[in-house]
């Protein structure tokens, strides 16, 4: 079967579109299907990891680009996998893709990036801070929170 979107409405799944409807109508009544739950990606949510590594930037010279600051950030929050080489073992940087990450994923994925930047790179800035810190760079960008 395929993958399509629901909608939630009181304690009930429904067909969020004409495929899901099309694909609901091809179920017969009372047939049991699987459900993988996921939700799909926020890109206002997306925006504001890289409106924080943008901040992060401007304010250090250690990194020289966004791109380095994410591997890095993945690297050291756990966001990889470990690949062992005739040389010894290393660690390669997951994806965060909108395919690789459903909502909740990324979301514990930037609580962690969070983290990360209040611990080890900008020692004792508190989490109310870095949100107030990325709120004020995407409303610069003209970009909703």
């Amino acid at each position: 079967m395929a993958k399509v979107m629901m909608v939630k409405k009181l304690s009930a799944l429904y067909p969020a579109n004409e495929t899901a409807e099309a694909l609901m109508r091809r179920l017969k009544q009372n047939e049991m299907v699987s459900v993988d739950v996921s939700r799909p990606r926020n890109v206002k949510f997306n925006a504001k990891l890289f409106a924080m590594l943008q901040i992060i930037l401007q304010n250090q010279e250690a990194y020289k680009s966004i791109d380095d600051l994410l591997e890095i950030c993945k690297l050291r929050i756990g966001h990889c996998r470990t690949v062992a080489t005739k040389h010894g073992d290393v660690q390669i940087p997951n994806s965060i893709s909108f395919a690789s990450m459903d909502e909740d994923s990324f979301a514990e994925f930037y609580d962690r990036a969070c983290g990360w930047v209040i611990t080890e790179v900008i020692p004792g800035l508190e989490r109310a801070g870095l949100d107030e810190a990325v709120a004020e760079e995407l409303r610069g960008f003209g970009a909703p929170e």
